[in-house]
């Protein structure tokens, strides 16, 4: 017994070898004993080896098979980034003198609102550049960043004000205000992760905020700091947000948990508006930088896809339209551009 475990073994090695360095093939060995071993003098064979071949697989270690599927990511997070290119479509007047929000809605029109005090409004522009319609956002209200609900509500929040801080809800249909959520801070950016607003409320981080039936369920994502005129928007199940004070663009978990955070001045001075593609891809205002810049999901590789010479000047906010792979970027010059999205 003892000699045929040993000859198992040795012919086992023998055949490691040989696979390591002559052929790409694994190699299976199976021995079976007899059951008639205890009977020794009735036998005819003790047992048997079989040696069988199958197309060649991979046999790394495991530690090296996590390193390769990790570079292989990385690879791919840079080439997405390193992918994405811009081709202008047009550029057109807003109106807007402090644009601090803007979308395009499912039938392509561009959404803005002005942050001018004393002239906060909401203003609505065909494809055409021609403006369709203003709805006039008075005292006690102001209009910062806002996000459609549907095709006829929006959600707007105030931004700074004295008298009331908090999110309007508009109807673009009535063209009025049809609800009011009140907020203990000074909310700035907003968003929506298709089941509740998330805004990002000054020095008292993002809240987290549930309507049902006109009434609001408002939870704080804890370890989340979010100064005056940062923004926030969504992908899957994480949460990106910028912090202008701080020059960062953090990635979180809807409880809070960081997962990433991007921080280079040289190339993001000021982060504003923020947004995602389709592929996670986050595209980031930087306001003093004059640029836009697209970061990989991970937060690991970035790309500077507009600039100065692209006709940005001073830019505040931008908005990824999922259905028609474009992007659109405002200016506190008035001016807007929308600028088709490729990846090759």
């Amino acid at each position: 017994m003892r000699t045929i475990q040993e000859k198992t073994t040795e012919f086992e090695k023998d055949l490691q070898y040989f696979y390591e360095t002559e052929y790409n093939e694994t190699i299976n060995i199976e021995s079976t004993m007899s059951t008639k071993i205890l009977d020794i003098l009735t036998i005819n064979r003790f047992g048997s080896i079989n040696v069988k071949k199958t197309p060649y697989i991979d046999l790394q270690q495991r530690k090296d098979r996590q390193a390769q599927i990790g570079v292989s990511k990385a690879i791919n997070s840079i080439n997405d980034v390193n992918d994405v290119k811009l081709e202008l479509i047009r550029k057109f007047y807003t109106t807007c003198k402090f644009s601090s929000g803007c979308c395009v809605t499912e039938t392509g029109e561009f959404l803005f609102t002005n942050y001018k005090y004393n002239n906060e409004k909401l203003k609505a522009i065909n494809v055409k550049g021609k403006v369709e319609y203003t709805i006039p956002i008075k005292e006690p209200f102001r209009a910062f960043d806002f996000v459609i609900f549907d095709d006829s509500t929006i959600a707007i929040s105030t931004g700074y004000s004295h008298v009331n801080p908090g999110i309007i809800i508009v109807d673009l249909t009535k063209k009025e205000v049809i609800n009011f959520i009140d907020l203990s801070g000074i909310p700035y950016g907003i968003t929506s992760n298709g089941k509740a607003l998330i805004c990002c409320v000054e020095d008292k981080g993002l809240h987290y905020i549930l309507c049902l039936d006109n009434i609001s369920f408002i939870t704080t994502i804890t370890k989340t700091c979010s100064p005056r005129y940062s923004y926030v928007t969504t992908h899957a199940d994480k949460i990106f947000f910028t912090n202008p004070d701080n020059h960062t663009v953090s990635c979180c978990s809807t409880n809070g948990v960081n997962i990433w955070e991007f921080e280079d001045k040289r190339v993001l001075d000021d982060p504003r508006g923020i947004t995602t593609d389709n592929k996670g891809n986050v595209f980031v205002v930087g306001k003093n930088t004059c640029n836009v810049v697209v970061i990989s999901p991970d937060g690991k590789h970035c790309k500077q896809i507009l600039t100065k010479d692209d006709g940005l000047d001073r830019p505040t906010t931008l908005f990824f339209d999922k259905l028609r792979n474009q992007i659109l970027v405002t200016n506190l010059n008035h001016f807007a551009s929308i600028f088709n999205v490729y990846y090759y």
